[in-house]
């Protein structure tokens, strides 16, 4: 008897963190986005300001921000190529280690070619449309986050109730 107790506990409690690990999936995608919104910023804040190569705007941008697309841009950079590709494939390498959708990584890369460009005007072009999608996405994303997060929780235990009331 005990031990189908705790096969019991242990199936509702392993829903229960299923869905809440669902529920934080566009919470951790919104940090993703508001951290390559503080950094573009910062780097194009340097690029003005310092009128440095890319390379030096980009590492000084890094700092002690260790994030693994990051730290790809800048070696494929380092390792001579052009900004554009080194964008576009450090992206595309790192979409599976990320939360952000697709629609981000587009939108993100697209920046790239921005960057690729020595035109500052055309640069804060670029960053301008991709804060402005940030920032578009992130007040859809708490939007949705407030809604979904109670839902997620609330059906994953009651599907763990339903398998237990199963297989009891």
């Amino acid at each position: 008897m005990a031990g189908k107790l705790l096969g019991a506990f242990l199936i509702v409690v392993s829903c229960f963190c299923m869905g809440y690990r669902i529920s934080i999936r566009e919470k951790l995608r919104l940090e993703e986005l508001l951290f390559f919104k503080r950094f573009i910023l910062k780097l194009m804040s340097i690029l003005e300001s310092k009128h440095s190569i890319f390379q030096e705007a980009f590492q000084e941008a890094i700092g002690e921000d260790k994030n693994s697309i990051c730290l790809a841009i800048l070696n494929s950079i380092q390792n001579n190529n052009s900004v554009k590709t080194a964008w576009k494939f450090s992206f595309e390498e790192n979409i599976k280690d990320s939360y952000m959708n697709k629609e981000d990584f587009k939108r993100l890369t697209t920046l790239g070619e921005g960057f690729s460009s020595d035109d500052i005007k055309l640069q804060r072009q670029y960053v301008e449309n991709v804060t402005f999608y940030i920032e578009e996405s992130e007040s859809l994303i708490k939007e949705k986050f407030e809604k979904d997060k109670k839902i997620y929780r609330s059906v994953s235990v009651s599907i763990g109730l339903f398998i237990v009331l199963l297989i009891l």
